[in-house]
């Protein structure tokens, strides 16, 4: 079994590392999460996959929300993005009447594949319009719009 899930690891590592077009300060160990992640999660789902710099824009024309779904550890060590919705990942089933199906949603994380289940559970539920962020974070180049959490 341990044999399995060190094959399909690799692989997927392999793949990241190979066929990515990630943000070029994403690191090997962010490629690596992710890849894993998605490998050993349900990520199918009607949604759109865009870079930081795609989001940017969306949330400047306040044509979306941004939906944080890491925990909440994460959110107390790197703050959240300033008008950003935080529900983690675990809760996000079981709280999704909090959010309005019609409204368009950006899912994030710290990486990238969280952010890809959130995003698949928002348009396995009628969510009209679903992105994913495809970095998170640990990429974040927008500083100055990253609010602290006071603890």
């Amino acid at each position: 079994m341990r044999t399995n899930y060190l094959a399909i690891f690799s692989i997927a590592l392999s793949i990241s590392i190979l066929g990515s077009e990630s943000a070029p300060k994403e690191s090997l160990k962010d490629k690596a999460l992710r890849a894993t992640y998605s490998t050993f999660n349900n990520v199918e789902g009607d949604y759109e996959t865009i870079p930081l710099s795609e989001v940017m824009e969306i949330l400047k024309e306040n044509k979306a929300t941004l939906l944080d779904v890491r925990n909440n550890d994460e959110i107390k060590k790197t703050g959240i993005i300033k008008g950003a919705k935080h529900i983690p990942l675990p809760e996000l089933e079981n709280r999704l009447n909090e959010l309005d199906k019609d409204q368009p949603y950006i899912t994030f994380c710290a990486v990238g594949g969280r952010s890809k289940k959130a995003a698949a559970i928002l348009s396995n539920n009628q969510f009209k319009k679903v992105y994913n962020a495809k970095e998170g974070m640990n990429t974040w180049p927008y500083k100055d719009m990253v609010e602290p959490i006071k603890k």
